[in-house]
C-alpha cells in the first residue's frame, strides 16, 4: 500500500487536471466546449473586478483578463453575487436546538413560523415537502420531527447543483489562496493505492461517521454564536475513489 502524491506538473497540467471535473459536469448536461467559454470568461472577469477593486472600467478589464472589450461589455451585467445557501438548509440550520419536534402550523414556535423567517416567497408547505423528501425531517400528524440537520438534495437538482457550486468554490478558493498568497486555510487529504473495494468500502464508513460527527460539532458550536459577525466560513470533507485497472 502506498501514500501517493503527484509527480511535478505544470501550471497547465494542473490546470488540466482541475478543470476535468469541470467538463465531467459540462457534458452530463450535454454541454461542448462551446457552451463554457462564457463561464469561463466571467470568471476571469469577477476575478479581474475584484482586482482592479475602485479603478475598474471596461478597458482595464479587457487587459487583465485578455477578453476583447466587446466581451466585457456583454459579460459585465452576467456576473451576479454568489448565491445564498439553500433555504432548506438554512431552515435546518436555524432549528432550535435541543428540540426534536416543532408544531406543524402555528404563527410562532412551529415549522411553518420557522420557514416563513427564512423565506418569505415560499411556502412552508413547500419547504415541509422538500424536506421531508430529503429525509431531514418526519411529518408526524400534527408535528414535525427533525431527524438530521444536513439537507441532501436529491441527485441533479438545482439544489444539489447550489451545493456542488458553492462547495468546490470554497474548496478551490481555499486551495488557490494556499499557493498563490500563501494562505493557512485547512487543505488535507490522505490518498492511497492498491486498496481492495471492500477495504475502501471500510474506511469511506469510518471517514462519513467521523466527518459527520465534527459537522454536527461545529454546527451545536455555531448555534451558541450571537451571529452578527461579517466573515462566512464553510467546513466540509470529501472522499473520492475510483477503480484504475
Amino acid at each position: 500500500m502506498e501514500n501517493v502524491f503527484s509527480a511535478h506538473m505544470t501550471i497547465s497540467d494542473v490546470l488540466t487536471r482541475v478543470l476535468i471535473p469541470v467538463a465531467r459536469l459540462a457534458m452530463a448536461r450535454g454541454m461542448g466546449v462551446r457552451d463554457v467559454l462564457d463561464p469561463l470568461k466571467r470568471a476571469f472577469l469577477t476575478v479581474a473586478q475584484e482586482r482592479a477593486a475602485a479603478r475598474i472600467t471596461d478597458s482595464r478589464l479587457s487587459v487583465l483578463t485578455g477578453l476583447q472589450r466587446r466581451d466585457v461589455v456583454r459579460l459585465r451585467e452576467q456576473v451576479a453575487a454568489s448565491p445564498a445557501p439553500p433555504a432548506p438548509a438554512r431552515l435546518l440550520q436555524a432549528w432550535p436546538q435541543g428540540v426534536a419536534r416543532l408544531p406543524r402550523m402555528g404563527d410562532t414556535g412551529s415549522f411553518e413560523a420557522l420557514a416563513r423567517d427564512i423565506r418569505q416567497d415560499v411556502h412552508p408547505r413547500t419547504m415541509l415537502d422538500l424536506l421531508s423528501e430529503a429525509g431531514a425531517i418526519a411529518v408526524e400528524g400534527e408535528a414535525v420531527r427533525l431527524i438530521r440537520r444536513d439537507f441532501l438534495p436529491a441527485g441533479g437538482s438545482p439544489e444539489q447543483l447550489t451545493y456542488l457550486a458553492e462547495n468546490l468554490h470554497d474548496h478551490g478558493s481555499a486551495a488557490v489562496t494556499n499557493v498563490t498568497a500563501q494562505g493557512s486555510h485547512f487543505d488535507r487529504a490522505a490518498h492511497f493505492t492498491g486498496l481492495h473495494a471492500a477495504d475502501v468500502e471500510a474506511l469511506a464508513a469510518f471517514h462519513r461517521e467521523a466527518e459527520t460527527a465534527i459537522l454536527m460539532e461545529i454546527a451545536e458550536r455555531t448555534a451558541k454564536m450571537d451571529g452578527t459577525g461579517t466573515c462566512r466560513v464553510r467546513f466540509g470533507g470529501y472522499a473520492y475513489s475510483e477503480d484504475t485497472t
